[in-house]
């Protein structure tokens, strides 16, 4: 049976379930945490920081991410104290400075009311929330990606730069990244992902001759998962 809690969000005392993450708490009461690295089908990581919460436990308080904190019954959490706010006001700073005139930190920026940053502008894309590494690792399985360098030259990559040789164009990480800095496009039958340098032939659907897979992926989903032809070589549509 699960165990219930009782936490104050915001001056309201709310029903938990227990292992329920202060961000899921939030969502579903409809208290507004801004995020850009969070999706539901990946392990909380906590990049971004814009999550931050302040929460005050037997007298102390202090900020924490909230995708990956989970509270104990009694907690006082706040999303909105002036600790948090200047302290996310200033991620946002330095995301605006790395993405400068990305539309998604832009629209965030917008919405928290954020309209410049002190700091240079970089004008790079990736906000290096890691979400294209984690899809690839945690839910594909394949780990054809990874991060190469540190601190601000850090970026996600192919093993030494080269063209992937084990990237199936499954997409997944294309299809996380929050800012649209990984783009695929299917033309004339081939895949390409310009981020790992890989141009994959695509395979049609057997039903109905729609292009809809590579073969990598096919081969994949032959091989690793054990699916049958009559499955894998026909698109989501004829299934």
């Amino acid at each position: 049976m699960e165990q219930t809690i009782t936490v104050t969000l915001n001056g309201k005392e709310v029903t938990a379930t227990e292992g329920e993450s202060i961000l899921d708490i939030a969502r579903r009461t409809h208290v507004y945490i801004p995020t850009l690295c969070h999706n539901d089908a990946l392990e909380p990581y906590a990049a971004c920081r814009m999550c931050l919460v302040e929460i005050e436990q037997r007298g102390r308080t202090r900020l924490v991410t909230s995708c990956n904190y989970y509270p104990s019954d009694g907690l006082v959490i706040t999303t909105d104290t002036e600790r948090v706010v200047s302290t996310r006001n200033v991620i946002l700073e330095l995301l605006m400075a790395r993405a400068s005139g990305n539309r998604e930190v832009q629209k965030l920026a917008d919405r928290l009311g954020m309209s410049e940053t002190r700091f240079k502008k970089v004008g790079d894309d990736c906000i290096l929330c890691g979400m294209c590494v984690r899809a690839c690792s945690e839910v594909v399985g394949v780990d054809a990606i990874g991060f190469q360098n540190r601190g601000i030259s850090r970026m996600p990559t192919t093993p030494y730069m080269d063209p992937s040789e084990t990237c199936i164009g499954c997409g997944s990480c294309v299809y996380v990244c929050p800012t649209g800095y990984l783009t695929m496009e299917d033309k004339d039958g081939i895949r390409t992902i310009k981020n790992w340098k890989v141009e994959l032939k695509l395979v049609q659907c057997k039903e109905c001759g729609e292009y809809f897979a590579t073969e990598r992926l096919v081969q994949f989903l032959k091989e690793k998962k054990g699916l049958s032809e009559a499955i894998a070589d026909v698109c989501e549509y004829c299934r």
